[in-house]
């Protein structure tokens, strides 16, 4: 068995991996539109990616970190609460935390290899909740109170169906015109969305809360995209489409930059809030750890968790960046320049509020929903089908990848 600090040093430098690897997976989300509308080739979109990736740091807020750090497992199954702690106890929290992280690190890479741009950040959750759980029972996954759930099923499932049921009558009785299931259950959610994301926040958290948002943020990325599309084509009707796409080239260096760096704030984050849970756990106080009985994130963990994702993005994942860029809908440069804006927008807020979304999710859908201001058949759904599907199946399978590491690990390590 190697000694504590070897375990520890170990166990950061697997998240800063995840954290190269999350930018390396993800680097489609920073680029697709801005490659997609060929203002930029990709070489020099990722380095301005990268770039903005770092940059993130500057956006001084903490609280996606502490969400992944304390948000979702207990953590006195680690044993913060009972500090200092034996050698073989921090072994066995060292293994939870490895085994989740190394399992998110697994997802990534299978999903990198099928060219499927799955949630980076998701699969950390998922990957945490299965070795968590595998080590301590499901009751170690932080979870609302039965209430609180019910209370937010009712008034959501309430809105859901008045908008489903609105949507059907306008279609049916005004447009003589007979919706189909996808668009009733799409009314359904964009109505939905509002009590969702205020009493999600109120009344979920953990797990829960996490799925909640993963379903809400990319219709908030869709619905600030698509609004922002149709303002654009309301002021500019009156222009030749091309001295349109000639302004908007130069915006879209602007937006694609913007979505940089809000993508850097929100997934360099996780990484953050996993290292920092580490030092708390192994009782390491300044000048490297937080003080004690906080959880403050040391510079040296934001600079690192910062640098990591963006060399990530700088190396690139090209399977993925052709499935966003080309597959989902055709872009032309205002249109990415409102689908960078809009998602942009939706990670800035949900890095302000402490919610740890998806980054993957926002653009894609605003990508969708900037391509549905044309018409809806614009949008290639059988492409947007199998990345829902990828989204779905994140969690359960990362969970799955955290189980089988942490096995490993505790095998190895005798704890």
């Amino acid at each position: 068995m190697a000694d504590p600090f070897t375990m520890i040093i170990v166990a950061i430098l697997i998240v800063f991996s995840f954290d190269f690897f999350n930018g390396f997976h993800d680097a489609a989300n920073a680029i697709a539109t801005i490659v997609a509308t060929k203002v930029l080739t990709p070489t020099k979109a990722v380095a301005m990616a990268a770039v903005g990736n770092f940059v993130g740091m500057v956006f001084i807020t903490n609280a996606i970190a502490e969400t992944i750090g304390k948000g979702i497992i207990d953590t006195n199954v680690l044993g913060v609460n009972a500090l200092p702690l034996s050698d073989a106890a921090l072994f066995h929290s060292m293994a939870i935390i490895m085994g989740g992280v190394a399992g998110a690190i697994a997802w990534d890479l299978i999903t990198w290899l099928w060219g499927l741009p799955t949630s980076s950040s998701h699969a950390l959750i998922g990957g945490l909740v299965g070795a968590t759980s595998l080590a301590a029972g499901p009751g170690s996954i932080l979870l609302p109170s039965s209430t609180n759930m019910l209370l937010f099923l009712f008034v959501t499932g309430m809105a859901f169906v008045l908008g489903a049921a609105s949507f059907f009558a306008y279609d049916v009785i005004i447009r003589r015109h007979r919706p189909t299931l996808g668009t009733l259950i799409l009314a359904g959610l964009l109505t939905g969305l509002l009590p969702a994301v205020i009493l999600g926040k109120i009344l979920l958290k953990g797990l829960v809360q996490i799925v909640v948002y993963m379903v809400a943020a990319p219709l908030v990325g869709l619905l600030f995209a698509f609004g922002l599309a149709l303002v654009v084509i309301r002021l500019f009707r009156r222009h030749t489409p091309t001295k349109v796409n000639h302004e908007f080239k130069r915006l879209q260096l602007v937006s694609s930059f913007f979505y940089s760096v809000t993508h850097g704030t929100n997934d360099a984050q996780k990484g953050m809030g996993i290292i920092t849970l580490i030092l708390v756990v192994a009782a390491i106080g300044p000048p490297w750890g937080p003080p004690s009985g906080a959880f403050q994130i040391p510079l040296w963990v934001i600079f690192g968790a910062h640098a990591s994702i963006s060399l990530g993005t700088f190396f690139g994942g090209w399977r993925i960046v052709r499935t966003m860029s080309q597959r989902v809908t055709h872009l032309r440069p205002w249109q990415g320049f409102s689908a960078e804006t809009g998602g942009g927008i939706a990670l800035a807020s949900s890095a302000l509020a402490g919610i740890p979304v998806s980054t993957t999710h926002v653009i894609a859908s605003a990508i969708m929903g900037v391509g549905a201001t044309r018409r809806l058949s614009a949008v290639r759904w059988g492409v947007a089908r199998r990345i829902f599907w990828a989204w779905i199946i994140t969690i359960p399978a990362s969970a799955a990848m955290g189980m089988v590491v942490y096995g490993v690990l505790r095998l190895m390590f005798g704890v």
